[in-house]
């Protein structure tokens, strides 16, 4: 003979209705302890999910702010151009030929660098040590 499958029941005044929510989306969050609340969803495109003082709301996104790529850590690998051209790019440039720098990784074979003093383009033939 199996074991009988018991199930709890819990009481109306316990669970959170399905009647609380009203459209697709809607978002349920608590007002207070213990407390149900709806964030009715906001279906005007570009607003964004913000929370202000621990209440949850809709703003317009901002508009993205301009910035450069000094804005940024510096790369600390290859960076793929997927084939598409580098415009106004500046090449590392040295005072002298004796500050040429000492490329220790395997990709800096090939690399291109500018000798002022001499006024000439110098590329990376083998990695330094």
């Amino acid at each position: 003979m199996a074991n009988a499958t018991w199930k709890k029941l819990a009481y109306e005044d316990d669970v959170i209705l399905k009647t609380l929510l009203a459209a697709k989306g809607d978002l349920i969050y608590a007002s207070a302890p213990g407390t149900p609340a709806v964030l009715t969803i906001n279906i005007n495109d570009g607003y964004i999910l913000t929370v202000v003082t621990d209440v949850p709301g809709w703003e317009a996104a901002p508009a993205p702010g301009a910035h450069t790529l000094n804005d940024h850590t510096a790369a600390d690998g290859a960076v793929d151009f997927n084939l598409q051209i580098a415009t106004d790019m500046v090449i590392m440039t040295v005072a002298a030929e004796t500050n040429l720098p000492v490329a220790a990784a395997a990709s800096a074979v090939g690399m291109p660098c500018w000798c002022t003093s001499a006024k000439t383009l110098h590329l990376c033939q083998t990695k330094g040590t």
